[in-house]
């Protein structure tokens, strides 16, 4: 064992694994606070849309905020398969 010496100091990482769901409009905020990196996707303001009308009005989001991915997906599942719902709309 005299043999093996290293002068390198040991390097432990500790890893706190923290599991977190969110909806894809809020991924990237919720990436940069985990990370430490100031989020800017937070504050923009949805897009604002003109009416044929003239009346200026905001979309709506098809995915709520708190609909998370297993939600999403359980929703997913149960829609469907794209073949009927083309076979109906072209009825």
């Amino acid at each position: 064992m005299a043999g093996c010496r290293n002068s390198d100091p040991v390097k432990v990482v500790i890893i706190n694994t923290q599991y977190v769901e969110t909806d894809p409009l809020s991924f990237k905020s919720v990436v940069q606070s985990l990370t430490g990196k100031e989020s800017t996707a937070a504050a923009r303001k949805p897009p604002r849309f003109q009416s044929s009308a003239g009346v200026s009005r905001k979309t709506e989001l098809v995915l709520s905020r708190g609909l998370s991915f297993k939600n999403f997906e359980r929703t997913l599942t149960e829609l469907s398969p794209v073949d009927e719902l083309y076979r109906l709309y072209a009825e």
